[in-house]
């Protein structure tokens, strides 16, 4: 920033010390020219203030010692006016101040000085701003970025994301305390963070405007390169579940990841604490700084190595914990691409047949039970058509009817075939139920009082559940079927 020194320098503006040395390094920000007996209401601090001399004739050190406390920079007496030297007592307040005061000549006009002022701030503020867009190029990383803009402001900065957690800081800033400045950082229409500023004793706080530009550029700078970066890994993730991979290519395109390629892989699958798009696409980029990650199945898929079930169980904890998803699981690990489309069934799976218990737990293939008998099946048309064999009438009864069969069986099937228990849990009268489950062993073809018969349906029921939105399709395609 411009100094009291760096105008003094100047040397065709002929400024003589008079008084307070020590000031030199004051700021000075503009130059004024007044001759009224307290120009402070019309002043902000920073100023050089010029006179010839008119408010000197009374108090002269009472009116250098308000200057002084308004913050301002200097005083600067034009001789040949109402005073051919510096009065003795402005010289006296001047250094007991440490204000510096300065005279000069008749033949130096006051807009010569305020005209170097102004080429000076303005040349100091170009230099400022061309090493702020320097720090942009140099694509620093964002605590140094930061650290060098508060070094230039002269303020502690603190950044924060949009829910408030700290990406940067220079140091601890209270956002409450008195004096602190909060200003957004925008992108657009998009919020990127928000700064706060702690400003120091000699801050420009019309550069704050210009951090918030700076941050801005840089902070989208990061998002773009973020979003490309997960993209790029959305798509690995899909073409490897998808199995359109193969091994050499999978390990190459997954080292841009940070993957070594030299260990087996699985799939970590995992579920935000609140459902929506805002929250699972956070979860997504926390995820993404542990493997390739995308959105997918109303969760977020993540591609670990890992050299054993056990280490990729560890790793899928240690997500779980440090991104806040409320669950996760984990399929067993793979070393033939064409086999972790099978891992990812089972840690998506593995999710749904854990029943939830109020805490984050990973979900492993051991939770799956007689759901792994589904995952034999090839693809999602083996086990829709597995659903399509033993449901498909029952489905069709519910979609026309409006009935609710399906439940009904599975909660007869959970009872053990208790039927006070079954009618309670859903709420109808034994009679009902009775009713009902007739009419399902007559669409079905099935006897209830048969284990074989029951385990069928039970499996049907789960893979119904599991892919639920498929499988809730099956009875308006089943007329191109052919005759039953």
């Amino acid at each position: 920033m411009l100094t009291v020194a760096d105008i003094q320098g100047i040397g065709r503006l002929r400024l003589s010390l008079a008084g307070g040395a020590r000031g030199l390094g004051r700021h000075v920000r503009a130059a004024h020219t007044s001759e009224l007996d307290d120009p402070t209401p019309w002043l902000s601090g920073g100023e050089l203030l010029l006179t010839t001399g008119q408010p000197l004739r009374g108090a002269a050190g009472a009116y250098v010692e308000r200057l002084s406390h308004h913050g301002l920079a200097g005083l600067v007496l034009g001789l040949g006016f109402a005073f051919d030297d510096m009065p003795p007592e402005v010289a006296a307040a001047a250094d007991r101040l440490q204000f510096p005061v300065f005279t000069t000549p008749y033949e130096v006009p006051f807009i010569a000085i305020t005209e170097a002022v102004f080429t000076s701030v303005a040349s100091r503020r170009l230099a400022t701003l061309e090493r702020m867009t320097e720090l942009i190029l140099e694509e620093r990383p964002l605590d140094t970025l930061l650290a060098d803009l508060a070094a230039i402001t002269g303020a502690a900065l603190v950044l924060l994301d949009r829910d408030g957690r700290t990406l940067a800081a220079t140091a601890d800033v209270d956002a409450d305390a008195p004096g602190v400045i909060r200003r957004e950082v925008v992108t657009g229409s998009r919020t990127e963070a928000e700064l706060l500023a702690q400003p120091g004793p000699r801050v420009d706080e019309a550069l704050l405007h210009h951090v918030q530009t700076v941050l801005a550029v840089d902070l989208l700078r990061r998002r773009s390169i973020a979003d490309a970066e997960r993209r790029l890994a959305g798509d690995l993730v899909e073409l490897v579940v998808s199995g359109e991979m193969g091994a050499r290519e999978l390990r190459r395109k997954s080292s841009a990841f940070g993957l070594s390629g030299d260990l087996p892989l699985t799939f970590a699958v995992l579920r935000p604490q609140q459902a929506g798009a805002r929250d699972l696409a956070a979860l997504a980029e926390r995820a993404g700084d542990y493997g390739p990650a995308a959105i997918r199945d109303g969760g977020v898929a993540v591609l670990l190595e890992a050299a054993t079930d056990e280490s990729a169980e560890a790793a899928a904890s240690m997500i779980l914990r440090e991104t806040g998803a409320a669950v996760a699981g984990v399929g067993r690990v793979r070393l033939e691409p064409s086999q972790l489309a099978r891992s990812y069934d089972e840690a998506l799976y593995a999710l749904e047949a854990r029943p939830a218990n109020g805490r984050p737990e990973v979900a492993t293939f051991r939770d799956l039970g007689s759901v792994q008998l589904l995952l034999s099946l090839q693809g999602d048309r083996g086990v829709e058509l597995f659903c399509e064999s033993v449901l498909g009438e029952l489905l069709e009864h519910d979609r026309r009817h409006r009935s609710e069969l399906v439940h009904s069986l599975r909660a007869y099937i959970e009872a053990n075939g208790r039927w006070a228990d079954a009618a309670s849990a859903l709420g109808v009268h034994r009679h009902t139920l009775r009713y009902r489950i007739r009419k399902i062993e007559e669409l079905t073809g099935r006897d209830l009082s048969d284990a074989r018969d029951r385990l069928e349906l039970w499996l049907a029921i789960r893979a119904w559940e599991l892919s639920g939105a498929r499988i809730d399709s099956l009875s308006e395609r089943q007329p191109d079927a052919g005759p039953r």
